[in-house]
């Protein structure tokens, strides 16, 4: 059985592989580090990637036992890692630009050893992910349904426990408070918090792969249940102990307590695991299999000096790239008219300086339109004249939330506009904060281009990103309230909403340049 020890050329190939990898992923690897310590969510990050070193680690004997047979294909690995990089840098995607690197690991390890030592890294690597945050475009699509589910079974123990509740939509109303399921109370967060936990339980106290993949899925119910008995806790308490004790200290308190019972029953199907996949008889282990031929020692450092060399071309590529962007002609928002058909605005809200700092908008505006017969409407327009710089557009599937407003029914509506015979299709909310109720349309426009797709946005603002080398585009989104003493009161809302987006349509182009 072969084994492979480096010589000094190939350390210092390493070393400067490792000095070239920094500089090309410093700003992304530092941006990371900045969101986990900005984030509970992702606090576990710091964790990560310790313990994919040490799970790399513990393959040590098996990883010396095989001889190196370095496969060209893991070069294609790497560049398409970096290609990904470049995309995501264009496009100001951090998850591409995160997610690039296990691609570019995973490709080097191809490149410098060969396929069967890519196997048994393979778990290490794929560690990595559970540092990366969820885009938010996806993680809204996940805790919007848990939210509903956690309403859900909230509202049917207090029914049980004989209390009246009154639920609408995330709302739960009591006779003595009421109660919002936020994102923060989807169990979204707790979720991954605690999957990250199972997989590591797994990998130190249970010994065969079904049992760690078994666990690892146990996590899921695990932390919707209780999240669902966190919010009913919450419930019996507000009812009995009064209003107080839904927030401050009885709220954060519940959430460490609910976390630590959903530890503890991660740990209870780990002992029913340990009885159903018992460790396997130690014995010697079969040697793994090797390759044919071995590479000479002395190719290692060219490979190496390969890999760095294309690490600081794709650097030097990346930044000439990522040029300043032209300056388009357009009017501002500002000149945008107060009278637009029968629609006369009415006011203008003026964001403060906080507000604008999270949004990142070059442009702006926000104003209220009122029509004879018709229900009033809000119109907000946000333009970013570049998105490189990690100010990119807000989907309304995060702002209106973290305002307090609530989605209930979401769907596509295809709004008729002149010139264009089938419409433009557009994105169609209906929301709730309390007993307010709200329709909101909204779509992103940019370069000549209308999509209801957060997706879509993303994936068109990296193609104009090298296309046209623009990254510039806006959020059009108009919302008009459900009057509740109207027994039509949303149909009314969503045909005032449609109006005045037909109206206005025509006008955004001249200050959304193509």
């Amino acid at each position: 059985m072969s084994r492979w020890k480096p010589g000094r050329a190939a350390l210092a190939g390493f070393g400067a592989l490792l000095a070239a990898g920094l500089v090309l992923y410093g700003a992304v690897l530092g941006k990371l580090v900045r969101d986990w310590a900005a984030s509970d969510d992702y606090s576990h990050g710091f964790v990560v990637g310790p313990l994919a070193l040490y799970f790399a680690w513990r393959q040590r004997n098996r990883l010396a036992a095989l001889a190196p047979s370095p496969s060209n294909m893991g070069l294609l690995l790497v560049v398409a890692g970096l290609a990904t990089l470049g995309a995501g840098v264009l496009g100001s995607e951090l998850f591409l630009q995160r997610s690039s690197l296990l691609l570019v690991i995973a490709g080097t390890i191809v490149f410098l050893a060969g396929w069967p030592h890519l196997r048994r890294l393979a778990f290490p690597v794929l560690f990595l992910l559970l540092a990366i945050p969820i885009p938010s475009i996806v993680f809204n699509q996940i805790a919007f349904p848990l939210q509903l589910l956690a309403s859900h079974a909230g509202e049917a123990a207090l029914r049980v426990a004989g209390i009246p509740v009154l639920r609408e939509g995330n709302v739960i109303t009591l006779s003595t408070t009421t109660l919002q399921v936020a994102e923060a109370c989807s169990g979204i967060r707790s979720l991954i918090s605690l999957l990250t936990l199972a997989i590591v339980l797994g990998c130190f106290t249970l010994h065969r792969t079904a049992a760690r993949v078994l666990l690892a899925a146990a996590s899921v119910p695990v932390a919707i249940g209780a999240n669902a008995a966190r919010v009913a806790g919450t419930g019996l308490a507000a009812h009995y102990l009064g209003a107080e004790a839904a927030e401050g200290f009885f709220h954060t308190f519940s959430g460490w307590l609910v976390f630590l019972v959903a530890f503890l029953l991660l740990w209870a199907v780990r002992a029913v695991l340990l009885r159903a996949f018992p460790q396997r008889p130690s014995g010697v282990e079969p040697p793994p299999a090797t390759a044919t031929t071995a590479r000479r020692p002395h190719l290692l450092a060219w490979r190496l000096a390969a890999v760095t060399v294309l690490f600081l071309v794709a650097w030097v590529t990346i930044a000439n790239a990522s040029r300043t962007e032209p300056v388009v002609p357009r009017q501002a928002l500002a000149s945008f008219p107060m009278q637009i058909g029968d629609w006369q605005g009415q006011r203008a809200v003026r964001f403060d300086q906080q507000v604008l700092t999270v949004l990142g908008v070059d442009d702006y505006i926000s104003r209220t339109y009122e029509a004879s017969g018709r229900n009033p409407v809000g119109l907000y327009v946000g333009y970013y004249a570049s998105q490189r710089q990690g100010d990119t557009i807000h989907s309304p599937l995060n702002c209106l939330p973290g305002a307090g407003w609530q989605p209930l029914t979401r769907r596509r509506v295809v709004l008729p506009v002149p010139g264009s015979a089938g419409g433009v299709v557009v994105n169609r909310l209906v929301v709730q904060k309390g007993l307010e109720n709200q329709v909101v349309l909204y779509w992103y426009q940019g370069h000549g281009r209308v999509t209801a797709s957060e997706y879509w946005g993303k994936i068109y603002t990296v193609v104009d990103a090298i296309r046209l080398n623009r990254t510039d585009g806006a959020l059009v989104r108009i919302v008009s309230p459900v009057l509740h003493d109207d027994p039509q009161g949303e149909q009314r809302a969503e045909k005032s909403a449609l109006a005045f987006a037909s109206d206005v349509f025509p006008l955004l182009e001249r200050h959304l340049p193509e």
